[in-house]
């Protein structure tokens, strides 16, 4: 059982204690703190966004198309009205799991500490979410599929499909303040159900991920020529070609979606004769 794992389980024991009307100590301050935590993030979330382009933390191990588009100003897509509740929340989430860290018995040593890497003359910069153990650990918030489907598989599950960048940003708080990466506490937002996934990759992988975040950040460095990472796939349904072109997943939940496809429908699976079909985002569609 890796640390993590460990961690886990005593979270989970306790939580279990709680939820079953056990009382259990705790300091006053952990919830003055965690009030002023999320009133900051309020704060935040309301203001006006920042203006301008820059490579953060957050952002350093994105597709570098989606940086690229960012940096040149493309229009992005509008975003639906609950997309403000969604960051709230995850905010929340976060405040939440500092609390319940701390009840649980947990060597919180440490968090929200400024990380700052200088790559091919960028400064970039983030701040950590928690550490545990002299370790930095980043609070997620999950839908209930990813956390089935993605964050189950720990390290190779999240490296596998990282459109987020994830693997990248807990890269870049560890380095940023010479500290050993932990991994990620998540939480599914639906069920509440949480995970403490760790950290592991192997010395080739690091190096993989270490190689693709210089390249990322020199492209935009240097202002290279747009490059679409992604391209349209055939679409098979029950092993046979629809005609169909569907969009990679990224491009689905990419803000330039329209920048690079302008002409992309999103329409029913082809071929599916379901009362209630799923949809997907198509590049060229016949039926």
């Amino acid at each position: 059982m890796n640390l993590s794992e460990q961690y886990a389980a005593k979270l989970k024991l306790q939580l279990t204690k709680l939820s079953n009307g056990e009382m259990l100590p705790y300091d006053d301050q952990w919830i003055e703190d965690a009030g002023e935590m999320f009133k900051a993030s309020l704060r935040k979330q309301l203001a006006e966004r920042e203006k301008g382009f820059r490579i953060r933390m957050s952002n350093l191990g994105r597709p570098v198309c989606q940086l690229q588009r960012e940096k040149a100003g493309e229009e992005k897509e509008v975003m639906p009205y609950n997309h403000i509740v969604r960051m709230m929340l995850g905010d929340a989430v976060e405040c939440i799991m500092e609390v319940l860290l701390r009840v649980a018995g947990l060597n919180i040593t440490g968090g929200k500490e400024e990380a700052e890497l200088e790559i091919h003359g960028q400064q970039i910069r983030g701040e950590n979410d928690i550490e545990i153990d002299g370790r930095v650990y980043d609070t997620k918030s999950s839908s209930p599929w990813a956390f089935t489907h993605k964050w189950s598989d720990g390290w190779s599950g999240v490296a596998k499909d990282d459109a987020f960048g994830y693997a990248a940003q807990l890269w870049g708080y560890a380095t940023g303040t010479n500290k050993p990466q932990g991994g990620w506490i998540v939480v599914n937002k639906s069920t509440g159900e949480v995970e403490v996934v760790e950290a592991d990759p192997s010395p080739d992988q690091v190096s993989q991920l270490e190689a693709f975040i210089s390249e990322n950040v020199k492209v935009i460095a240097t202002d290279r020529p747009f490059i679409k990472c992604f391209e349209p796939t055939q679409e098979l349904f029950r092993g046979k070609p629809t005609g169909n072109k569907r969009l990679h997943t990224t491009c689905t939940f990419c803000s330039f979606r329209a920048s690079c496809w302008p002409d992309a429908v999103y329409k029913p699976q082809g071929g599916s004769k379901a009362v209630s079909p799923r949809h997907y985002w198509y590049s060229h569609y016949e039926a």
